[in-house]
């Protein structure tokens, strides 16, 4: 069956209830708090490993903590997801994860301090494909737009706020403090998790009979790598995610070595891709002519453009606004993503979808690192900007045709009737 992501609306439904779209809202702020929590945390581990005067090799370990789990866990997280009760899985990572931040605040060493990171990102592998996967659960396929944009904008409000709030915290309370706020927002996670009437996959373990039969043949109906357009999709994305964390690597020396500019102009230039991400997000749900796949490929557009026009700045200001539009495409990207895995991929496989989106997502930015920190030892920053910049639109180049032809290509529907897998409680 032909899916047409140019529109979200799949079969005409019934109003969704005001209690699905509290629901929405309820999920949106645990992945907003998830969010900002998790860069506050990351930021005073970094600045623990400094203190205790850790290498610049402890540091790369901390960040290939940070990316490496969701990529080697996918294939069991997005299974985990798209089998189990996702209260069961939210309550029960969150608790855990909680009590990691717990046990960080008392065992500073670096070599604790980066294992604990691996199970926490390894905890969160398991949480984001659920999160991904309920929206379409909780208000139907026709809804997912507004409902995605809403979560999306929420988690992007929370990496927007939650540099400033670690920056306030750890000068003021020094690095324990905001350990235990990331302990916080995991308990609202875990809270969330209980108040969420929607529950994907609520008794799959106990299914049995003709139930079990059709979910079961639903499943191997599809699969996620099989989908010519989500391919696309996630292999470019994979690529611009992997230019943008090239330049992540090149800015500082940029700013600080090539135009002598001041530590507080950094940071300025850094918050102007953040600034960008919510009106990228907004958008996506305020603009209706245009069709998903459309948005997407004008979204790494912006990013392609932004990261040439700061390679080609004649002056350190110029950087900023060029940063403002990266930020609207990212913002934009990361919520065009989430509507068509949502829309397109059934219901027994969503969670699989979030699972390599996530892989992808991680995979993109370790490589990025990689490649900015060679870049570096043989070429000025600024021709690290320009590459990045060209890869891009090669990138583009490759495969946005492929994106835009294989959009209305085949792709099985959710899952016939009696097979739903979301239900409330």
């Amino acid at each position: 069956m032909a899916v047409d992501t140019s529109t979200p609306v799949v079969e005409q439904a019934p109003p969704v209830p005001k209690v699905a779209w509290r629901d929405v809202y309820l999920l949106a702020g645990m992945r907003g708090l998830s969010f900002a929590g998790d860069i506050i945390a990351a930021t005073a581990i970094a600045l623990q490993l400094q203190a205790n005067g850790a290498s610049s090799y402890s540091v790369m370990a901390l960040l290939l903590a940070a990316t490496v789990p969701p990529v080697l866990l996918s294939p069991v997280t997005g299974k985990a997801a798209d089998r189990f009760d996702s209260r069961t899985l939210m309550v029960t990572v969150g608790s855990l994860q909680a009590l990691i931040c717990v046990a960080m605040t008392m065992w500073t060493s670096p070599a604790v301090l980066i294992a604990l990171s691996v199970l926490l990102s390894s905890g969160l592998a398991f949480t984001h494909p659920v999160f991904g996967a309920l929206p379409s659960a909780i208000v139907g396929k026709e809804n997912v737009p507004r409902a995605s944009s809403i979560s999306q904008t929420t988690a992007m409000a929370g990496m927007v706020a939650a540099p400033g709030i670690a920056g306030f915290l750890i000068s003021h309370f020094g690095v324990s403090v905001p350990l235990w706020a990331d302990a916080v927002s995991f308990t609202a996670v875990v809270a969330g998790g209980l108040l969420i009437r929607t529950r994907l996959h609520k008794g799959r373990g106990a299914a049995a009979g003709a139930g079990a039969k059709t979910a079961a043949k639903s499943e191997s109906s599809y699969k996620v790598r099989s989908d010519r357009f989500l391919s696309a999709v996630l292999v470019l994305s994979g690529a611009v995610m992997a230019a943008a964390s090239i330049i992540n690597v090149l800015i500082v020396f940029y700013v600080r070595q090539t135009f002598g500019a001041s530590e507080q102009t950094y940071g300025l230039i850094m918050s102007a891709w953040m600034l960008g991400l919510l009106p990228g997000g907004l958008l996506v749900r305020k603009v209706k002519r245009f069709s998903h796949e459309v948005f997407l490929i004008g979204s790494f557009v912006c990013i392609a453009v932004a990261i040439l026009g700061a390679g080609l700045a004649p002056s350190v200001w110029w950087i900023a606004p060029f940063y403002f539009v990266g930020g609207i495409g990212n913002g934009a990207q990361a919520t065009v993503t989430h509507i068509l895995l949502n829309v397109r991929v059934p219901d027994t496989h969503r969670g699989r979808a979030f699972a390599a989106l996530g892989a992808v997502s991680n995979t993109g930015p370790a490589i990025g690192y990689l490649v900015g920190g060679a870049i570096m030892s043989f070429a000025t920053p600024r021709f690290g900007f320009l590459a990045a910049g060209l890869f891009t639109l090669v990138a583009l180049g490759a495969f946005a045709s492929r994106v835009l032809r294989t959009a209305d290509s085949a792709a099985t529907d959710s899952a016939p009737a009696g097979a739903r897998l979301g239900e409330a409680v």
